[in-house]
């Protein structure tokens, strides 16, 4: 008997690995494909939808860091050695997300009474502004050290085809003088492709 559920188990996968492979190469084909958000779909759940910035403390990457940047300079409040953002997917349809990912490497003074804001702006190819937004991130950056974070940026069903580029901003604020001050900033680019 035990030869015989052992004869039937293979006899039943034999005829499974076909429908497998039928099923992903209709996939990978096109014939059978996933459904596609619907861009009114896409609006209702962009309204519920959590648009700040996510962060993550690394403390092994903090450590590698720390050896291998300047020490804060005396007398300095805050420095950000390192920022960067990367755009994925570099292509994107209306009705879609772009996700940001950051890096940051923020060295601050331990006692420093401060507001740390994140501007990011969006711009056309041509250099025109056409969108701004302000986020506090001074609760989520609260110690010196290395941090990753990620957003997603919504891309409206109304949004122009072209070449875009985004420029975010480190700006701390100290709360006795509202001064600005740019610690550092960076780009990356993207494009608005047809959603056909």
């Amino acid at each position: 008997m035990f030869d015989l559920t052992r004869a039937q188990n293979r006899t039943h996968l034999r005829r499974l690995v076909p429908v497998i492979l039928i099923g992903l190469s209709l996939t990978v084909s096109g014939c059978a494909t996933i459904r596609e958000e619907t861009c009114e779909q896409f609006e209702t759940n962009r309204k519920d939808t959590d648009y700040g910035t996510q962060y993550q403390f690394s403390e092994s990457d903090s450590e590698t860091a720390a050896r291998n940047f300047k020490p804060l300079p005396r007398g300095a409040n805050a420095v950000v050695r390192l920022y960067r953002i990367h755009l994925d997917p570099p292509k994107v349809k209306p009705c879609r997300h772009l996700t940001i990912r950051k890096e940051i490497y923020l060295q601050q003074s331990a006692r420093l009474n401060r507001t740390l804001e994140e501007v990011r702006e969006i711009y056309t190819s041509d250099g025109a502004l056409i969108a701004t937004k302000t986020e506090s991130v001074g609760d989520r950056l609260r110690t010196s050290g290395y941090y990753t974070g990620e957003t997603s940026l919504p891309i409206p069903e109304n949004a122009p085809l072209g070449k875009y580029r985004i420029v975010s901003k480190l700006v701390l604020k100290m709360k006795k003088n509202s001064r600005a001050i740019v610690l550092n900033k960076t780009s990356a680019s993207f494009q608005v492709l047809s959603r056909q």
